[in-house]
Formats: structure tokens, sequence, C-alpha cells
């Protein structure tokens, strides 16, 4: 028996009939329903089912009515407990909604979310009345759903960038733990509440403009953006993602982001390495310059003072020129020295002797109102280094430190074996791992603040009053120590002190004692023929001054091309080629190669101003060629022809 809806209709029935056309609506409603709709009399025996209850279940009229509904569908995921609230509650006449786990006719399991509710004529309770709506399909999408969002939640929880979700009226709806961490924030700060309620009013200005930018654009954007925190300066590299419904353009932004703290501070020392390394180029250029013009001025000082010994008032104004030459020169060697192309005289070095022979000196320069200690490290590792500039470093360290301490205070000198980590060259851009030898001056006084020690090692950067400093001495320091392969670190805090730490390349070898050459008596005067290619006239004409009275034939060409004709061409012997290392036609050790060729006993003498050049270390180390630096006295000019000189008859007479 199938049942029919005019069984219960009629038995409905309360004093007015049901026409036939009001029937058949019904009947045609309840058919062509697209949810599962059945009927069952106060026992729970079917008595009706529609044609969507058959095609879900997949039960025939005739396989369900009259047998009861929990036998025929019941799904064991559906506790039995659920069947009989339900059964319970509905015979208490109440409307009764519940989601079912049941089984169809084939054994497949449907979730369904069923109504049901008590059907009353006048006579009392005639049945029961179910609509189901299969969601299936729906829960699985709902769990697939959660098991996504939490998939994605415990990967956001477990990043270590910092996410968070805004809202477009700048309310937090998520934040994940590294969100937390990162700023110092409890759960309950930060959810629900508005950045401005979270964050200090600069950094909560700054975020919004941020998100303002994406909430209005629709698109991602990326941000560095520099916040302060009671730790210190913390960098955050955020990228900002809209997240967009098809109800509203942008409710909400996503950001995630990382602390860019450490590859800020790199790239800004990576970026004053830079401009310290064009510093140097311009310094270095500006030293070479100054050379030519200092030997101008030094060498006919001296040639004047030879002229006008007895003339005092002149003698007097001379050597005030003298002075002023010697001091432009000591600061020229400064520049080079920043600038890394000041010619090293490299040995093996122990930095304790160093220290132990510049002890006195040192207190000296110092003065009583300032404690002195020297803390010298126990089996010291040798260096390779010019011990002129280890002292020059450590005088210029000293009085730096001096001179912050004007009411006295206390400088310490210490040296010890050091290693450079992977961290530590990771943290400091230039440093490079390895064993070093130590040297830490640190000092009680006036400390500098960050953007003081963003220049320090800057030539001409001071801070002291005019006239009381040149702006040398650390970049003094800087260049020696990178021409030295080595690196300095420099920490100051105001009021407390500055710690300046420097690290040479240790050496696996045996100290080598200095000792120093006496020079050998010697004449300068001579007969031999010299050839002179140099570019600037004033130094040219100067060396015609100081080598012809001694002796000398001087071959002096206007330029390079006629310094090769006469090379080529003069009738006799040229003994010397005296040349500068650059020249702005051709250099130097090119033209002495061309002129060598017809001339292969010929001697090179290079001058120049700037040291960098191969042929300076060529000078050091080729039996044929030397080097004099610029700028040079008339003696030493004279004393270094006359050396290249013999040479060539001690060659001869072997």
């Amino acid at each position: 028996m199938s049942g029919d809806l005019t069984d219960l209709t009629d038995g409905a029935k309360s004093g007015s009939e049901v026409s036939t056309e009001e029937l058949q609506r019904l009947r045609l409603a309840v058919e062509s329903s697209g949810e599962v709709i059945f009927m069952t009399d106060p026992a729970g025996t079917i008595t009706y089912v529609n044609p969507e209850f058959v095609r879900v279940y997949g039960y025939a009229p005739d396989d369900v009515v009259g047998r009861t509904t929990p036998r025929i569908l019941k799904g064991e995921r559906t506790p039995p407990e659920e069947y009989q609230t339900f059964w319970r509650e509905l015979r208490n006449n109440r409307v009764v909604k519940r989601e079912f786990v049941n089984r169809t006719k084939t054994g497949d399991l449907v979730q369904m979310e069923s109504t049901a509710n008590p059907i009353f004529t006048d006579g009392g309770l005639i049945g029961y009345l179910a609509v189901q709506r299969d969601i299936t399909a729906r829960k699985a999408t709902e769990a697939a759903l959660r098991e996504s969002e939490s998939r994605y939640r415990t990967l956001a929880e477990a990043a270590q960038d910092a996410i968070f979700i805004v809202s477009r009226d700048g309310t937090i709806e998520y934040a994940n733990a590294a969100s937390a961490e990162r700023f110092g924030l409890t759960r309950e700060d930060r959810v629900g509440k508005s950045l401005h309620e979270v964050f200090p009013q600069q950094t909560a200005d700054q975020m919004w403009r941020d998100l303002s930018i994406v909430l209005a654009s629709g698109t991602r954007e990326y941000f560095e953006t520099r916040f302060e925190t009671p730790a210190g300066e913390l960098w955050l590299g955020t990228w900002v993602v809209p997240l967009a419904s098809p109800e509203c353009q942008s409710p909400a932004v996503m950001c995630v982001a990382r602390e860019i703290t450490e590859r800020k501070r790199l790239e800004r020392e990576f970026m004053q390495a830079q401009k310290m390394e064009a510093v140097g180029r311009l310094a270095g250029g500006i030293a070479h310059d100054f050379n030519n013009l200092l030997t101008a001025i030094l060498g006919y000082c001296e040639l004047l003072t030879d002229r006008v010994r007895d003339d005092l008032s002149l003698m007097s104004d001379i050597e005030e020129i003298q002075k002023a030459g010697e001091r432009a020169s000591r600061l020229t060697r400064q520049l080079l020295a920043f600038s890394r192309k000041q010619p090293l005289a490299s040995q093996v070095l122990d930095l304790n002797d160093v220290v132990a022979d510049l002890e006195k000196m040192l207190s000296r320069v110092i003065g009583e109102d300032i404690r002195f200690e020297i803390d010298p490290g126990k089996s010291l590792g040798p260096v390779k280094a010019d011990p002129g500039q280890m002292e020059q470093l450590l005088m210029n360290l000293v009085i730096n430190a001096r001179d912050a301490m004007p009411k006295g205070g206390r400088i310490r000198l210490s040296t010890g074996n050091a290693v450079i980590d992977r961290e530590f060259a990771r943290r400091h851009e230039g440093a490079v791992q390895g064993q070093y030898v130590r040297i830490v001056v640190d000092d009680t006084g006036c400390g500098m603040t960050p953007d003081v020690l963003a220049h320090v090692f800057e030539p001409f950067f001071t801070t002291k009053p005019a006239g009381k400093g040149t702006g040398l001495g650390l970049a003094t320091v800087y260049g020696i120590v990178k021409q030295s392969g080595g690196y300095v670190t420099i920490d100051s805090t105001p009021g407390v002190g500055t710690s300046v730490t420097i690290y040479l390349p240790r050496i696996e070898a045996k100290r080598i004692a200095r000792t120093q050459e006496k020079p050998a008596d010697q004449t300068v005067h001579g007969s031999e023929t010299i050839l002179v290619a140099e570019d600037q006239p004033a130094v040219r004409v100067l060396i015609r001054r100081i080598l012809e009275p001694l002796g000398y034939t001087v071959l002096m060409p206007a330029d390079v091309a006629e310094a090769i004709a006469i090379g080529e061409s003069h009738e006799g012997a040229i003994d010397l080629l005296l040349s500068d290392v650059i020249m702005p036609d051709m250099s130097g050790p090119d033209l002495a190669q061309r002129i060598i060729r017809s001339r292969p006993a010929m001697k090179v003498l290079y001058i120049s101003g700037f040291t960098t050049h191969p042929a300076v270390g060529a000078g050091s180390t080729s039996p044929n060629t030397s080097f004099l630096p610029k700028p040079f006295s008339p003696h030493a000019l004279a004393s270094k022809v006359r050396e290249c000189l013999d040479a060539i008859h001690r060659e001869g007479e072997r």
C-alpha cells in the first residue's frame, strides 16, 4: 500500500470541506517539492512518502509504507539516544529540528536536516509530518573548509612571520603567535581591538597609513617600516594583501610581516662601506695632487735655504713656509692611510712589543689627570703589519680617547687573541671569519650618539671645536686597519664612554725583531745622464735645479712623446730614467718598457704621489727599478738617484 494524501486530508476535515481542486494543488505541491516529505501515524508507521523520498533513499512507496521510520532509515552514526530524544520531544507536541545520518536502500549514508511536527484534527493527533533536506554535500564542504581552516591556522600559528588580519575600520580580527611575540602582546591585547588601542600612537599611525593604501587600491603592496620599541629599533618588511569578497571590495587586509632589522643594519653598513670607499678614492686623488704641489713647495724652500742662510729675516719666512708644507705633507700621508694608498713596510710583529715601546710616550701625551692602563694579552699571536702605522694607529686612538675626557677619567689599552666566527661575520659587513689579534682602546669619556657614530671614520668629520682637530684621527685608523687586512668596530654610549676594537689577522710565524738599518755614507754627486719624464712643470724644473748642480746631465723632454724620441735617438748612454708613475699620455712603466727595448742597461726610478700603481711594488723588488714617494726633499732625491746609479756600477763590477 503506497499511502495517499487523501486519506490524511479526509481525516483532517473539521466542518469545512476541502475541494477537489484544492486537494489537487496540495498533492502537486508536495509531490513536486525538492525536499523529502513523508508522513506517519501516531505510532510512527509510515503512511506516505513523496517522490523526493524515493529518489534520495531509493525505497519505493510499497517498500516503506506500513513500516516504522527508524528501522528503515537508521544509520549507525546517529546515536540511539538522538532518536529517542527526537521522538520524546515530538510526542510532547513540539516541532523538532534535528540532523541525522540515515542509510539509503543501497547502504549509502546521507546526512539529513529534518523538521518534524505533529498533525492534529478536532479529534486529536492523527500523525506526524517530516520534511527533510539532503545536506550531505554541504556538510562535506563544511568539513573540508574546517579541515582547510585548521591546516592553514596551524601553519599561520607555526609561522615565524607575524600574520594578522585587520578590518576596514582598523580592528584586529586575527593575530598569530609570532605577532604577539614580535610586539610583546597577549591574545587579549590584540584580537578585537583597534590598531590605536594596541600600538603606540606613532606606530599605529604608520601602520594605518600603509593598510589604507591597500584598502583603497585593492592591490597587494610591500612596505618596509621602522618602529621604535622598548628594546630599540625594529624594522618590519610587510606584505599587505586585500581580502576581498563579492559583497564588499577589500573589507579587510592580511598582513605578513617579517623582521628585517638585521638586514637593514647590514644595508647601512654596506652603504657606509661604499661611501667610505668612494671618499677614500677621492682622498687618494687629492693626496696625489697635493704631493705634486708639496714636492715643488718644499723642494724650492730647501734650495732657497741653501742660498739665503745668512739673511735671517728671509730664513725665518722660508722656515715658516717649510713648516706649513710639512704639516700639509703629514695631512696627505693621513689621507693616503685612510684611502689605503700608503706604501707599507710590513713585517711580522708582536703587538705587545709595539705597545711597550710606546707606553712612555703615550703616558706623556695623556696627562696626569687620566689613569692609563695597559693589559697585554698572554701568548699573543703575531701579525704582519707596518710598525710605523701600528704606532700611528695606537697614538691616534689614545689621543682621541684623551680628548673625550677633558675632566679626567680612564683609558684602557688591551690586547689579546680573538676569533671572528660565522655569526660575527654575518652581523658585521666586511668582517671575515678567522683567527685575529685584538686591540681594544676604551675610555670613560663623553661618548657619542648613534648619529655621530655613523660618521666617525669619515675624513674631516670631527666633533672637536674649530682648530682642535683635523678629523683625520679615526679616518687614519680605519685606513690602516683596512690596508692591513683587518676589521674595526666602535661602540659608544653618551655619558658612559667609547670602546674601539681592532682585529688584525693572526699569522702562523715566529716574531721577527725589528732592526734599524744605518744609512751608508755616500756622496750625492755624479756625472751620469738622466732622462726626466714628469708632467708637472714645477716638479720637472725642480728636478733639474737639484740634479744639474750635482754634476749630472739632465735630459728634460716636455712630454712623453719627446721622452720616447730622446730615448731612441740620444747619442751616448742614458743611465737612469726618472719618471712619474702616472702621466696623461702614457704611464711611467709603459714609457720605461718602451725605452728599455733599445737601452736594456738603463735603470728606472719612479716618483709619484700615488702609491697603489703596480710600479710601486715592482720598485721594491726589481733590481732595475726603485721608487721615491712625493713629496721628496732635494737631498732625498739626490740620495735616491745616487743609490740607483751605484747599483749599476756594482752590477758592472761583478
